[in-house]
């Protein structure tokens, strides 16, 4: 039985959190920059009347201090963005997960999955049953088709075919936060190049918002009976961001 892993996406998100937040206090440390710039040593050459001249610690060194400065805010500018990649990358993976554990537990959900034609929803390919040897590696193929399929298109479609098997309602808002504030940004970050100022109550949000919508599925696979592991019970403690960890 496969088992939605609760415990394991809560660890990953508070190491990635972690990573991100202990670089952002290190980069954002004004003494450690000066530590760093105090012992660095600048040289140029100058030429005069034939005469080779190089002069330590110049003038010059402000500059490329600044410069300095500036190509490192622009690497956290990258990273916070990259932030957004990564989160939704993860969302997408726990959606895949979740789909996993319905269709194992219950492999009849499979049902309106097996193509992405709602057209032909229940039917397989011929060369399934050729290629395969035994009942449950063709079951196991289709839910591999099929939780791919279900997870194909907006958040808002995913939520709604989860509330379809589950009968479990994830809020609109929650769902809406994260597709304009995660994979929107996301989708115009790695299609058309842009670059978000994204402010560190922004990644803290993002987290926020993530890990909430984890907990949703969470409560999904409790509603309908499928095999979930909660090892620190996160699902039966209160959510003091209940109403707090959607964006404004």
């Amino acid at each position: 039985m496969y088992d939605f892993d609760i415990g394991k996406w809560v660890v990953k998100l508070m190491d990635t959190s972690h990573s991100y937040f202990t670089l952002l206090k290190f980069v954002n440390d004004k003494d450690a920059f000066s530590s760093h710039t105090d012992n660095l040593r600048i040289y140029t050459t100058s030429s005069d009347d034939n005469e080779l001249i190089i002069q330590k610690d110049s003038i010059h060194k402000e500059y490329f201090t600044s410069e300095m400065k500036k190509n490192i805010e622009q690497a956290v500018e990258s990273y916070s963005n990259q932030m957004l990649v990564i989160l939704a990358t993860y969302i997408e993976t726990i959606n895949l997960e979740f789909f996993e554990t319905l269709f194992t537990k219950n492999n009849q959900l499979i049902f309106d999955y097996t193509t992405n034609n709602d057209e032909h929803n229940g039917y397989i390919k011929l060369n399934l049953l050729f290629d395969s040897n035994s009942k449950d590696e063709i079951i196991q193929k289709l839910i591999l088709t099929s939780k791919n399929n279900a997870v194909n298109g907006s958040l808002k479609r995913v939520s709604e075919r989860i509330f379809k098997l589950t009968k479990y309602q994830i809020s609109k808002k929650l769902i809406d936060s994260i597709q304009s504030e995660i994979f929107d940004k996301r989708n115009s970050i790695v299609h058309e190049s842009e670059n978000h100022m994204i402010k560190k109550e922004n990644i803290e949000s993002y987290f926020q918002l993530t890990e909430k919508y984890l907990f949703e599925l969470g409560k999904a696979c409790k509603k309908i009976g499928a095999p979930y592991l909660d090892q620190a019970n996160w699902l039966e403690k209160p959510n003091k961001n209940e109403e707090t960890n959607s964006l404004p």
